[in-house]
């Protein structure tokens, strides 16, 4: 979970502020994931993750499919409500940041309610590469805590997106380190995140959680 156990843990934490351009873009390690088939579709619209935890943070990766357009996949991706953890955050508001080494980069402020009122900065930047002969193309997208609450020491992911014909293969990788942190709450937001993607790649409302 995002939010703190206990106040007084706050002590016990450090966070080091980060600008744009430390988060490189580029995935943060290698997936070892197969993409997932059914035995009548090779590219089902359906995802498989794996988790553990190191000793600085837990983790999580997720490959799925996403049956739509590469363009219809990206600009669901840089779509800032998209990568919001929606079901932790009470509010959010994003602003575009100018960044010539990308396409897409803007910080999104979220605030977080229960059991205390924080605040943090999460910075996104994307790229988007396509070949105009075949059609075909891709994606990387990356970002990380750059400001705000000492209670979540670490928070970071990346995104990469390849066409695939008539689908997209999507691959995802997710960092948390908080007070409460654990593997499956790295799992529960990719699983969000990739269900957010789906949807909005398809001209769908976004998920709602109570």
């Amino acid at each position: 979970m995002l939010a703190p156990l206990l106040l007084a843990a706050l002590a016990c934490t450090g966070s080091e502020e980060l600008s744009p351009e430390d988060i490189a873009l580029e995935p943060l390690e290698e997936v070892t994931l197969d993409s997932p088939t059914d035995d009548d579709d090779p590219t089902p619209e359906r995802a498989v993750t794996q988790s553990g935890a190191d000793e600085d943070w837990d983790w999580a990766h997720l490959r799925g499919w996403v049956k739509a357009d590469g363009a219809d996949v990206y600009a669901a991706i840089t779509d800032p409500d998209v990568g919001v953890d929606r079901r932790e955050m009470a509010d959010w508001t994003s602003a575009e940041l100018e960044d010539d080494e990308v396409d897409v980069a803007y910080v999104v402020n979220n605030v977080v309610t229960d059991p205390v009122t924080v605040d943090f900065d999460v910075t996104w930047r994307h790229a988007r590469a396509e070949d105009e002969e075949s059609g075909t193309g891709g994606s990387v997208s990356v970002w990380a805590k750059t400001g705000g609450t000492e209670f979540i020491p670490l928070l970071e992911g990346s995104a990469v997106t390849v066409d695939e014909g008539s689908a997209v293969d999507v691959v995802l990788v997710y960092h948390l380190d908080t007070l409460d942190s654990s593997p499956d709450d790295a799992v529960r937001y990719l699983e969000d995140f990739y269900a957010s993607i789906v949807a909005v790649a398809h001209g769908d409302p976004l998920p709602t959680y109570e």
